[in-house]
């Protein structure tokens, strides 16, 4: 029988981030128990790059301080193959050392005054175009795939060193050859040959990943692949400073994913969304890894402490939702917290006994929501928290509050991928192309529907203003303001009472209108934003502005009889005349949610998507209370589809201090089946068959209590069993 290549069989994984003592302290014995343990398929070993783990024939790669005469790297390959792991080896391309500098400094990045640029003492940053990589890191490639035969070969800067500008001879001559230029003096988002700069110094990145993946699969043979470090959340705006993962999609026959752990403006939905993006762009059937921390944050990395088994458990099973495969990560071969080998386990064992569940799916939701690389550089630039971030956060946060399923897109796929939905949410997406304006053209076109917020089609695709704005002609808006607002964010509103621009509300107009189911008992809704000051003759206003007030003394706080509407509509709606709704947001909700969770922001959104959609087009319902993370997926090939609910209710929204789950239940769900007979409904978790009824393409059944998750199977006949 062939063998698999190893991205399709080993799916739990384990990294050991080695220290330099490892060589003299680590009892590999001790990694043999822990693999076999937890079902460990596959590790990830420390190589050579900042650091060296073997003798290598380079005289200038460093080698660890206590190595001495072993080879640490043949030592820890062997102890995983006599285990039947895949191996992984882990390079860091980066950073050289400085005696490398004095014998070719035309291979390293330099500062304006052509100085060598370091982060590390003795250390230097090696520039991506200079030829550093062809003249040292192909040896030491070529080395480790010769000696050590890995599977693959990891790279956690896979990009180079990003932050700054490279002012080397080999950055500007290629610079200007590509584009006639000079290079910029600094950093500025009103110069177009800055922003051609970011373009540009994207694309030498591309170029350079492609290059090592050429070289790994060419030593090592075409599942000998070269893999860097992938994270959906663009949490800064620079483009030097981000991964583009559509561009290097191409590349990858599995991908590894840098979100160790929970940072403070996520949840744990985030994981799971995080891994539903990169399979939308790499494929469904893509192996994903993400190396989740065994360390405490609390609020700080504390690298050797374990962090609590809840909080870890609770980021890796949202990872399983979005079809991420487990992996744990830990800082040196030696734990003296030994609680951290427990971190992870009861995730291994329930990851093997439903591995076949878990695979070769494809996820079932008819909501796309829209991010997209360069708004996050020409738009968010250096505050792209509140300029980008924050909006798709509060879209995301939404969706999950409302149990809406929905698949996360780049706005360039938009062509591709919306013949899959029926609705597109656009959260202040301002930078749009040409293209990706037309796809959405497209999209409502063929009668698809939009809830759109902000500033979202304002800015062409390098970031300037537009002249003209063809999604609002679309939409049927008209904008008084022609660039987009500067929110001005204050974090403590509370210290300037003074300072009441944003003590603002909205007035229901249309209170009738399903948008503000739930809303019945109220006239206004806070806002604390900003608003776009728009009209329209198609879609109605659903909802006014109404302007600021003071907020002290409380003596003057209220609205002023003639002020208390602005004219100016914050919400509206409509259809589209061609089959589908609209809903334009010109109050900022989505960054409003975001920054706050505040339920009354969160339920406003989620009554927006449902209209716009339509909540007979939802794929599934839960009904019950408790925070839950509910995604649906379909295994055609063997006819049955699979949910995957995680129980949030209770957990701390501070990183690293969750410590137990709060059971909620029961919940009746609703899955749209269609013309499909079930078979049974199986709860994995609970251990039992649930009794089911169906009724009208719906199957509907109740799960009476869910801890920490539950996985359902619901298994349909075949055309012949059905009968």
């Amino acid at each position: 029988m062939e063998k698999k290549p190893w991205y399709q069989w080993a799916h739990r994984w384990n990294q050991v981030n080695t220290a330099e003592t490892d060589p003299r302290d680590c009892d590999l014995n001790v990694w043999k128990e822990y693999w076999r343990k937890n079902h460990i398929q596959g590790t990830i070993v420390n190589a050579a790059g900042t650091v060296g783990y073997y003798p290598s024939a380079n005289p200038y790669q460093y080698r660890a301080k206590f190595l001495g005469d072993r080879d640490y790297v043949a030592d820890f390959c062997q102890a995983a193959k006599e285990e039947g792991l895949a191996v992984i080896a882990r390079i860091d391309s980066n950073q050289a050392l400085a005696e490398l500098y004095q014998v070719h400094p035309d291979w390293f990045c330099k500062d304006k005054e052509g100085k060598p640029v370091s982060q590390t003492p003795g250390r230097y940053y090696t520039c991506i175009n200079g030829g550093y990589y062809e003249g040292q890191m192909r040896g030491v490639v070529k080395e480790i795939i010769e000696r050590y035969e890995p599977d693959a070969v990891a790279d956690n800067t896979a990009t180079g060193p990003r932050g700054f500008i490279c002012y080397c001879d080999c950055c500007r001559r290629q610079f200007r050859e590509y584009s006639g230029l000079e290079l910029p003096e600094f950093e500025d988002y009103e110069s177009r040959t800055f922003r051609i700069w970011m373009e540009w110094n994207q694309r030498c990145r591309v170029e350079r990943y492609e290059w090592f993946h050429k070289l790994t699969t060419g030593l090592g043979g075409e599942d000998c692949i070269y893999l860097g470090m992938f994270k959906i959340s663009y949490e800064k705006g620079l483009l030097e400073r981000v991964m583009d993962e559509v561009e290097y999609s191409r590349f990858n026959k599995a991908v590894m994913i840098d979100g160790q752990i929970r940072m403070n403006a996520w949840g744990f939905d985030s994981n799971s969304t995080q891994g539903l993006a990169m399979h939308e762009i790499f494929g469904d059937d893509t192996l994903i890894l993400e190396s989740v921390a065994t360390y405490a944050l609390a609020p700080r990395m504390l690298r050797k402490s374990a962090n609590t088994q809840a909080e870890t458990e609770s980021w890796m099973r949202s990872a399983l939702a979005g079809g991420i495969s487990p992996s744990t990560h830990f800082i040196g071969g030696v734990q003296e917290d030994r609680r951290a080998f427990e971190n992870g386990e009861k995730i291994f064992r329930w990851h093997r006994d439903n591995e076949e569940y878990l695979y070769n799916r494809k996820a079932v939701a008819n909501v796309g929501l829209v991010r997209s690389f360069r708004n996050t550089c020409f738009f968010g630039q250096e505050d792209n928290e509140q300029k980008t971030e924050v909006h798709y956060r509060g879209m995301m946060a939404a969706l999950k509050r409302g149990r809406i399923p929905f698949f996360p897109i780049d706005a360039r796929q938009i062509k591709e991928k919306s013949s899959k939905g029926k609705l597109l949410i656009l959260p202040n997406i301002a930078v749009l192309t040409d293209e990706e304006l037309n796809s959405i053209d497209a999209f409502v076109l063929k009668g698809g529907s939009l809830v759109v917020t902000g500033a979202t089609g304002m800015l062409d695709e390098w970031g300037f203003k537009r002249t003209s704005f063809p999604l609002d002609k679309r939409m049927g808006i008209e904008r008084e303001e022609k660039e987009p607002l500067a929110f001005l964010y204050q974090p403590d509103g509370l210290k300037d009472l003074s300072n009441f621009r944003h003590h603002n509300y909205i007035r229901i107009t249309e209170p009738g209108h399903p948008v503000w189911k739930g809303f019945e008992r109220t006239s206004i809704l806070g806002l604390h934003g900003d608003c776009y000051q728009v009209t329209s003759e198609r879609l109605k206003g659903i909802a006014h502005m109404i302007p600021p007030f003071p907020i002290y003394p409380p003596e003057i706080s209220y609205m002023d009889d003639g002020k208390r509407t602005s004219g100016y509509p914050a919400i509206l709606a409509g259809e589209t005349g061609l089959g589908g709704r609209v809903v334009y947001f010109a109050a900022d909700y989505d960054r409003a949610y975001g920054e706050t969770l505040f339920p009354d922001y969160g339920d406003l959104l989620c009554n927006a998507v449902k209209w716009a959609l339509g909540e007979e087009n939802l794929p599934f319902s839960i009904e019950g209370k408790g925070e839950l993370d509910g995604k649906l997926f379909i295994q055609e090939k063997d006819r049955r589809y699979v949910m995957q609910i995680l129980n949030h209710s209770g957990l701390s929204k501070w990183p690293g201090s969750v410590e137990e789950f709060y059971p909620v239940g029961p919940e009746k769900i609703r899955i749209a089946v269609g013309d499909r007979k079930i078979k049974r409904v199986c709860a994995r978790n609970a251990g039992q068959e649930l009794e089911f009824r169906e009724e009208n393409g719906w199957a509907e059944f109740v799960l009476n209590e869910i801890t920490d998750q539950e996985l359902l199977v619901i298994e349909w006949y075949n055309k012949e069993e059905g009968k």
